[in-house]
C-alpha cells in the first residue's frame, strides 16, 4: 500500500506478567477511524503511518485497541498473541528498544484512556490518541512530522489530570504490540482466575516474558 500500516468492559486488577502470560489469538482487521500520520521512528521507519483506533478481533470477539508497538510492522493474519500486564509490553527491537514500557508509562496510557477514549472518537481525536501513546512508550525515539492532531494537546492535559483510569492490558506477539481495555470470552477470564489464584496458593516463583 505504500504506507506502513501502523496500529492503533473492565480487567480485574490481576498482574498477569507476574504468574504467566495468558495465550490468546489476536487478529488486526483496520485502522478506523484513523488519519495518516507522518512519523519518524529511530532505527526503523520514516514515513507515513495510519494513527487511530485499532480493530482487532481477540479470540474470535471484536475488540477496539490502539498500537503500544511503533517499532514493529503490523500484520492482518491471525496470530497467536499472549495477554499480559501493559507494563510488560511492548517486546523489544534491539538495539534501538529494549522493550517493556515499565509501571510509570502503562500507568499513563491507562489514564489516557480513561480521560480520552470515546466508542465515538473521530478520526482525529483517535489519531491524536494513537500519537499520544507512541510518544509515552517510544519517548525520545519517536516524532512527527507536521500535523500530530492534538496529541501534545492530550498529552499536556494528562499532566494535570486526576480522573479515573482505565484497566488496561497489553497483548504482545510476532505482529505489532497492542493495548486492549477488556478481555473477549473465550477462555481468557477463566484463566486469569486460575492463574491468580495458583499464584495466591503455590509458588513465589514470577515469570517474567522476555
Amino acid at each position: 500500500m505504500g504506507k506502513l500500516i501502523l496500529c492503533v468492559g473492565a480487567l480485574l486488577a490481576l498482574s498477569v506478567s507476574r504468574v504467566g502470560a495468558v495465550p490468546v489469538t489476536v487478529q488486526e482487521l483496520s485502522v478506523s477511524p484513523a488519519q495518516v500520520a507522518y512519523i519518524n521512528v529511530t532505527g526503523f521507519y520514516s514515513g507515513g503511518a495510519y494513527a487511530g483506533i485499532v480493530n482487532l478481533k481477540v479470540n474470535g470477539v471484536e475488540t477496539d485497541g490502539f498500537c503500544i508497538d511503533p517499532f514493529h510492522f503490523s500484520s492482518r493474519s491471525s496470530m497467536q498473541y499472549e495477554m499480559v500486564n501493559l507494563a510488560d509490553a511492548p517486546k523489544a527491537y534491539l538495539p534501538t528498544f529494549n522493550g517493556d514500557m515499565g509501571e510509570l508509562k502503562a500507568a499513563q496510557i491507562s489514564k489516557l484512556w480513561g480521560m480520552a477514549f470515546s466508542a465515538t472518537m473521530t478520526a482525529s481525536q483517535a489519531a491524536a490518541m494513537q500519537i499520544a501513546i507512541w510518544e509515552i512508550v517510544a519517548g525520545d525515539l519517536f516524532s512527527v512530522s507536521g500535523n500530530d492532531f492534538g496529541a501534545s494537546v492530550l498529552l499536556g492535559k494528562l499532566a494535570t489530570y486526576s480522573g479515573p483510569a482505565a484497566n488496561l492490558v497489553g497483548l504482545t506477539g510476532p505482529g505489532q504490540d497492542y493495548v486492549i481495555a477488556s478481555v473477549p470470552d473465550g477462555g481468557a477470564t477463566a484463566l486469569l482466575f486460575l492463574i491468580g489464584f495458583g499464584a495466591m496458593s503455590a509458588a513465589k516463583t514470577f515469570v517474567r516474558r522476555k
